[in-house]
């Protein structure tokens, strides 16, 4: 006789990027098992991995994680968590001055995503040519943490290239090869490339700030949380 089938139950939630609304289930046992590993690994690039697997299980295969930015695989990771588990999470956080420790009670509904007015995805390069980007993926970002070489700087703005303007003409990158368009890059200036870092720096980003005062010198405490690496298991 099969084992019988367990109905889990579905809830929606928003894909940040698209702002479409997407069924999830939520973690199973075999999603915690692989928070768990990933969590004792310790690693950057584990944790990443881990998240875009789970977004693609619970959205059963309707979102790719491997596809989406980072501050997307984090609010999306987070709304998964406070389906699953619990929107509320405990954190010893530490004073900056005396380092007291504070325990804080997180509800993972406060962090945000910020944007920067600066943003921009079109970088003038120069009076001719100007270049449009996208955000990177997840797969680009782990191969960015496994390094973090400026070789594979260059190669991430590479990939995020999508379009070139040079003048009237729009020139596609789709069949341009990455070792091609790794060389474009590294043939930019220094202040050429700057706006291209800027884009980096200003992409949006998961955040909220704790504030508190330490109870034992009595320092006021601006904490920013961002991302997910402590909000796992």
């Amino acid at each position: 006789m099969p084992l019988p089938q367990v109905d889990v139950p579905l809830f929606e939630v928003e894909i940040p990027t698209t702002k479409e609304k997407v069924p999830f289930r939520p973690f199973l046992v075999k999603e915690e098992k692989i928070l768990v590993m990933a969590s004792e690994s310790g690693n950057q690039e584990d944790m990443l991995r881990a998240t875009q697997q789970i977004i693609t299980n619970c959205s059963m295969g309707k979102v790719d994680g491997t596809k989406l930015p980072l501050f997307a695989i984090q609010k999306i990771f987070m709304d998964l968590r406070s389906a699953s588990i619990s929107n509320i999470i405990d954190l010893t956080l530490i004073c900056g001055d005396c380092d007291t420790k504070y325990e804080h009670k997180l509800d993972l509904q406060d962090l945000k995503i910020t944007y920067d007015d600066a943003h921009t995805n079109r970088i003038k390069l120069d009076e001719r040519l100007t270049i449009e980007m996208e955000y990177p993926d997840s797969t680009t970002l782990a191969d960015l943490f496994g390094s973090e070489t400026m070789e594979q700087v260059y190669t991430t703005a590479a990939r995020c290239v999508t379009k070139i303007y040079q003048d009237e003409e729009i020139i596609s990158v789709e069949d341009v090869s990455e070792y091609e368009m790794v060389e474009w890059i590294e043939g930019l200036t220094t202040d050429q490339f700057v706006g291209i870092r800027e884009f980096f720096e200003t992409m949006p980003v998961l955040e909220h700030t704790v504030e508190f005062k330490c109870v034992g010198c009595e320092k006021e405490n601006y904490i920013t949380l961002n991302g997910y690496t402590n909000f796992f298991v």
